[in-house]
């Protein structure tokens, strides 16, 4: 357990809308001196690169000593376990409980550059949003908070009829109509959305041309906006991809569905890990590209190492130039099933169970790609 102890400005709470008295926002300014060097950044999905323009345009807003940080620059959102405050002093205090679920959220590349220039004389202030009662809900608030980078981008992009290749992909299928491939679309309909940006990443992982046996493409779980960027560059190799990419979501789906069940036909015990949402056989929801009923989550970053594995199948055909499958891919989930639930789960207890950690990590992408290489 860590606890922090910091002054800072215009501190308010927000109760739940709904009453749940243990989830909770805080919010306040902090001193850019005074931003702890410590806070955990295992909860946050992305990797931050502080050469992109993006980063480039926070450093230049934080240096430029006009003391409007605060007001251009998103802050840092925590997941944190309690939070107290002393108006007499003007002290917040915060505990971090368990790096798994309490750290850094949202606002990674802000929060290295406040420790790049913390010890100089910038005098900034920065945005505190601290949530407290959210740690079974971590994953999908990470993911959330993560992807609201390149929605103009992404409408732009249907504007201009260069999510076709997509479209025709996956346009036959039961999911279609759920995808939204512009701003705001579909919202307040009460419809379970999925965003194109996930699709486009979905089927990056299959893309053969970029990606290969030594090669894999990480930053479709870790990146999207990135991932979408590269698609918006070059449409050509999804557009090979009209055979395969309706057995990639059904394969996705009965990844979902399946992989806790394959790792318990091994001895395991899936329904014990944290993020498996697990509620003594309750339903706990739908896959995502499907309406069968789970009993068990399985976050992304534990799904997309496994499907990304069977890229390993895909060849170019030599007169079509369409990609195909070398094998059938059902066919060899089901001889893998459990090797590969086994070796998933064993590498996201090597990296304390945390989902996020393992969807970022090349090395259980080469792992489990090897396995279905070997396969065939």
């Amino acid at each position: 357990m860590r606890k922090f102890e910091i002054p800072v400005k215009s501190f308010r709470r927000q109760d739940d809308p709904f009453g749940r008295d243990d989830r909770k926002k805080y919010r306040c300014y902090v001193h850019v001196k005074s931003v702890p060097s410590d806070i955990p950044m295992v909860t946050n999905p992305r990797d931050q690169n502080l050469k992109t323009d993006v980063a480039k345009a926070i450093e230049d807003s934080l240096t430029s000593d006009d003391m409007n940080f605060y007001n251009y620059n998103r802050g840092l959102v925590l997941s944190v376990k309690s939070v107290s405050y002393n108006s007499g002093t003007e002290m917040m205090t915060f505990i971090i409980e368990d790096e798994e679920v309490h750290g850094n959220i949202d606002g990674g590349h802000t929060y290295k550059l406040i420790l790049k220039h913390k010890a100089k004389d910038v005098n900034q202030y920065v945005e505190f949003e601290m949530m407290t009662g959210v740690e079974d809900v971590i994953l999908a608030l990470a993911a959330a908070r993560n992807t609201s980078v390149q929605v103009d981008e992404k409408s732009l992009a249907e504007l201009e009829g260069k999510f076709a290749p997509i479209k025709d992909s996956v346009g036959g299928m039961s999911f279609y109509n759920r995808i939204a491939f512009k701003q705001n679309q579909y919202k307040g309909q009460g419809i379970r959305i999925i965003d194109a940006r996930e699709v486009v990443a979905i089927l990056t992982m299959f893309n053969i041309e970029d990606y290969s046996q030594n090669v894999h493409p990480t930053g479709a779980f870790s990146n999207k906006a990135k991932i979408l960027d590269k698609y918006l560059e070059d449409q050509s190799p999804f557009e090979k991809m009209h055979n395969i990419a309706p057995d990639v979501f059904d394969l996705y789906n009965q990844i979902e569905n399946d992989l806790p069940i394959a790792y318990n036909e091994n001895g395991g015990r899936y329904g014990s890990k944290k993020f498996s949402g697990y509620k003594d056989g309750n339903v706990v929801g739908k896959v995502k590209f499907g309406d069968e009923e789970i009993t068990y989550k399985v976050p992304d970053g534990i799904i997309y190492p496994v499907l990304a594995a069977f890229r390993a199948l895909i060849e170019e055909d030599s007169q079509t130039k369409m990609y195909k499958w070398k094998q059938d891919p059902f066919e060899i989930y089901r001889k893998l099933r459990i090797e590969l639930a086994s070796k998933v789960i064993k590498f996201s207890d090597s990296v304390s169970n945390n989902p996020l950690s393992v969807g970022k990590d090349s090395n259980v992408w080469d792992l489990l790609h090897m396995t279905v290489e070997r396969a065939i």
